[in-house]
């Protein structure tokens, strides 16, 4: 819709500063104005992100690696972009270090949904535990590599 907008302002501005007051220039003879452009075609609508019937198997090993390192309380901050190291105080490394950590290790890791916005793609995850606790992890990883999102919830 954005896109769209931004299309329809851009060629009515364009429409504008090509006509000045009064139909055309004043050296010239006023003129009917030319008929009407006609409307651009609908942009395709943005695709959504989906179910991923089989996991992408270096997105899930990554994520699988970043989630032990988010239980232990450590993570390789090189491995993040700058706004997400940021993010990531040590504070609340200690703070899932100490919800996640007593868990142990995951007795599943299955990916629920991926998808891309902008030039992150990312993979969403349902993390079970012996004891029946279950979150959802989300990664993304930019066109670096570097990651750009994590978050932990709740499984619903």
């Amino acid at each position: 819709m954005i896109r769209n907008m931004l299309l329809v302002m851009v060629l009515f501005a364009s429409t504008i500063a090509a006509t000045p007051p009064g139909g055309g220039p004043i050296s010239q003879p006023q003129q009917p104005p030319p008929p009407p452009a006609p409307a651009p075609p609908p942009l395709a609508p943005m695709p959504s992100a989906t179910a991923t019937p089989s996991p992408d198997p270096a997105m899930l090993a990554r994520a699988k690696n970043e989630f032990t390192q988010l239980q232990s309380g450590k993570i390789d901050r090189t491995a993040l972009t700058t706004d997400m190291s940021t993010l990531l105080t040590d504070d609340k490394l200690a703070t899932v270090k100490s919800a996640m950590g007593s868990l142990g290790a995951p007795a599943s890791f299955e990916q629920q949904r991926a998808g891309a916005q902008g030039d992150v793609h990312y993979a969403v995850y349902l993390v079970t535990f012996a004891n029946g606790t279950k979150v959802d992890f989300l990664i993304g990883v930019d066109g670096q590599g570097k990651i750009a999102a994590l978050r932990l919830t709740p499984a619903q």
